[in-house]
């Protein structure tokens, strides 16, 4: 006989392996989503309010509270850098430009305002306009040039983060205007008195003109075209600087400079290196300064 040609044939009896049986496949039954709500069988929307980051969004708010919601945000952040906290630096970290937007206009309505009354303001109907652009101007330039020079200076700050402090900032002077405005109001800086006129004569006496009439020299009146408030020839010529007022708004105007320069001073200090802080100072104070002589100008009768 011939051996077999299968090489793994050893002679024993080949056993054929039984099929496995079959299983039919088990239904799935549970929450397999966890927390998440998913899709529900009939096709709704999913429920993402329980997921972190999801919960809040302006999509379908209201304008008007969108409106209120930002104001809220200017005004916390507008305290935070008025009035710095140990968390100021963690607020500016979201900056934005609303709020310093807004505050420079309102600055810049308030003295286009009170230019407006000005003699010469009447004379050239453009000049509030002048002065609301021309202090739009200095303040953005200034900001942007104060920033660069913290940036170069190597401070740890972004830029738009600078701008949005500085804007900030400009609130305590928004707050020395609204008083300076007040007391020139209430407190002319300058006051009108009756005086002699070219044909008045006076002596130890008094003073009397050529119709022998007594001249009221020294009584208050109220400016040039007062023809009513001066007797006999007097004029209402005489011109007379009021020291309170002039006090008033100086002592305004550097208690509004000094705060802002606090909030802001305190907050570059913690970015820039404490060798290079006074050259970073400097040009603050210089803006700050330009800001509280435009309110000193703009809110006098010169």
């Amino acid at each position: 006989k011939m051996a077999s040609s299968d090489p793994n044939s050893s002679g024993a009896p080949m056993v054929q392996a039984e099929p496995v049986p079959y299983t039919p496949p088990t239904e799935i039954t549970g929450n397999i989503s966890g927390n998440m709500n998913t899709h529900s069988s009939s096709g709704g929307a999913a429920d993402f309010s329980s997921q972190p980051g999801l919960a809040e969004t302006t999509l379908d708010e209201p304008v008007m509270d969108t409106v209120k919601r930002d104001l809220r945000m200017v005004w916390t952040k507008m305290m935070k850098v008025v009035v710095p906290s140990p968390d100021t630096k963690d607020e500016l970290r979201n900056w934005d430009l609303w709020g310093p937007l807004f505050l420079c206009l309102i600055l810049a309505i308030l003295l286009s305002i009170d230019e407006s009354g000005h003699a010469a303001a009447k004379e050239s109907k453009d000049r509030p306009a002048v002065v609301f652009s021309s202090l739009l101007l200095i303040v953005w330039i200034g900001a942007i040039v104060v920033t660069v020079n913290a940036k170069l200076l190597g401070g740890n700050v972004s830029f738009f983060q600078n701008i949005c402090l500085l804007g900030y900032c400009v609130a305590p002077m928004i707050a020395a205007t609204g008083v300076c405005m007040f007391v020139r109001i209430a407190i002319p800086d300058t006051y009108y008195s009756c005086g002699p006129g070219p044909h008045t004569l006076c002596d130890a006496g008094g003073c009397v003109d050529t119709a022998n009439a007594t001249v009221n020299v020294g009584a208050v009146c109220n400016g040039w075209k007062d023809y009513e408030s001066c007797i006999g020839d007097g004029r209402c010529n005489k011109v007379h600087t009021n020291v309170i007022n002039i006090v008033i708004r100086l002592a305004t105007t550097g208690a509004g400079m000094f705060w802002s320069l606090r909030s802001s001073l305190g907050f570059l200090s913690e970015v820039v290196e404490e060798k290079r802080r006074a050259l970073a100072a400097y040009p603050v104070c210089l803006f700050f300064a330009a800001i509280a002589w435009m309110v000193l100008l703009r809110t006098s009768s010169a």
